[in-house]
């Protein structure tokens, strides 16, 4: 296990572009198959929905939240119920954040799914009133559960065997800069969309005693394993031991990583550092507090949006 100090100012003891290279060569590894399978089962929802040029004014102008399924996403909750509805804000969910905001009375306006195996994200919940912004490989079986509207993107890899992919899928649907993990997908194409501002709520990349935030599918599908001598809590103490790669330390608290969230990070606090748009974190222990303004969903609330005044009756 590597262990990367973070304090005032972070040190990363590994090598960043071996890090990435590890993670596209997995994508070629394990997922080519799927995904070229998949492109072609959803050609015809393709054919049917198009790509992200409908969608770039729906988050122009607008406070972009990005929510993972991080268990810090639920510090933001609260909020997230009291102001989802204000025309200024536009929730993003990652795919498997999406169940636990429904079962806190919050509808994202988009989901954001790159899943490419049949992982049940949507199974038994209601979305005819949320847009998904899907990958073009992501599991034909999840195109098929999802009953509200979709647009489908491309990954920004121009290699072979991937140019051949987006030919097949479509080259006018639209690009996002990574293909890294659900998350680096979202901020990239929020990114590009002249929004006001990006928060970041669930975001972890990172893990303690807890990998996922409650009421999320992962737990529900350990919850249907789950027998006497292991429990659910067993479960997903083994999928923390199995991703324990590297730790972290920030000032006095700890958590663990893997290759693949670390990855994601050093990606999104280069890509912060460059950016003219403000970007906020209140995820834990989420990117580095060099390239992101470390506040809390209510301080960021308060900041960016401003007070109804009461009517006078």
């Amino acid at each position: 296990m590597y262990q990367l100090s973070i304090e005032k100012l972070e040190i990363v003891l590994v090598n960043a572009e071996t890090l990435y290279d590890n993670i596209n060569s997995a994508l070629v590894d394990e997922r080519l198959g799927a995904i070229q399978r998949n492109i072609t089962r959803n050609s015809p929802y393709i054919q049917k929905c198009g790509g992200l040029g409908p969608v770039v004014q729906r988050f122009s102008g607008k406070h972009v939240i990005v929510c993972g399924a991080g268990p810090s996403l639920e510090d933001s909750m609260s909020e997230l119920k009291k102001y989802y509805q204000r025309k200024e804000l536009v929730i993003l969910a990652v795919d498997m954040a999406l169940k636990p905001l429904l079962k806190a009375g919050i509808t994202p306006s988009f989901v954001i799914s790159c899943e490419s195996t049949p992982v049940p994200f949507f199974y038994g919940v209601s979305t005819e009133k949320i847009h998904l912004l899907a990958f073009s490989g992501m599991s034909n079986i999840n195109v098929r559960q999802w009953k509200g509207s979709m647009s489908f993107y491309n990954w920004l890899l121009r290699s072979e065997p991937f140019s051949e992919l987006w030919k097949q899928a479509g080259e006018e649907l639209g690009y996002v800069a990574t293909a890294s993990i659900v998350t680096t997908q979202a901020v990239s194409l929020v990114l590009g969309c002249n929004i006001q501002s990006l928060i970041l709520a669930g975001n972890d990349l990172a893990f303690d005693k807890r990998y996922y935030t409650a009421g999320n599918m992962a737990m529900e599908q350990t919850a249907l394993r789950q027998c006497r001598t292991i429990p659910a809590e067993t479960d997903e103490y083994m999928r923390i031991l199995r991703k324990r790669h590297y730790m972290i330390n920030r000032r006095s608290k700890q958590w663990y990583t893997d290759h693949q969230f670390l990855a994601a990070r050093q990606w999104l606090d280069e890509l912060f550092s460059k950016v003219n748009v403000p970007v906020y974190d209140c995820s834990l222990p989420g990117c580095s507090e060099k390239s992101v303004i470390k506040k809390t969903m209510n301080e960021i609330i308060g900041e960016l949006l401003p007070s109804r005044k009461k009517r006078r009756t």
